[in-house]
């Protein structure tokens, strides 16, 4: 507070990311994404604060823009190959992966030897994902596959 007792004034909310410094904050979101940076070091290397990065990352994962997104590229992608728009078709598959002790949850896959999660998608005939779920390695394939048919059925398939 000032000498005078006066409350200091707020400058109100920031303007919006636009031009140049959207294209660079979604690049820093994708270096983290994609390439697996530290969200301080990302912020640290692109000039942006790391807690607006991730704001904004967390804000269009809540929006669901990220699904959006990657349905629309992959709507073009199926007409530029002459397809049909959606899918009529998909595939299934599980992978067991190595994590941490502290994972959310994990198991020992009996079959692998692995101790982690087991990770559960579908993908339609291009390699673009559709659904994806994970769950401890010792789920086996025809429960741990349920969520991601659920996930499919819900949008139409």
């Amino acid at each position: 507070m000032a000498a005078d007792s006066s409350h200091p004034t707020r400058s109100g909310p920031k303007p919006a990311l636009t031009g140049a410094a959207l294209r660079k904050a979604i690049m820093a979101i994708w270096c983290v994404c994609f390439c697996g940076m530290q969200w301080r070091a990302i912020g640290q290397l692109s000039g942006m604060p790391f807690g607006t990065l991730y704001t904004l990352f967390a804000r269009w994962t809540r929006l669901g823009l990220w699904r959006r997104l990657l349905d629309r590229l992959r709507r073009t992608w199926r007409l530029a190959c002459g397809d049909m728009a959606e899918p009529s078709a998909i595939v299934s598959d599980s992978r067991t992966c190595p994590s941490a002790s502290s994972c959310f949850a994990r198991g020992v896959d009996g079959g692998k030897r692995i101790r982690g999660i087991k990770i559960h998608l579908a993908v339609e005939k291009y390699g673009i994902p559709l659904a994806i779920d994970a769950a401890p390695a010792n789920v086996h394939d025809t429960k741990g596959i349920v969520p991601v048919l659920r996930e499919i059925a819900g949008r139409g398939f």
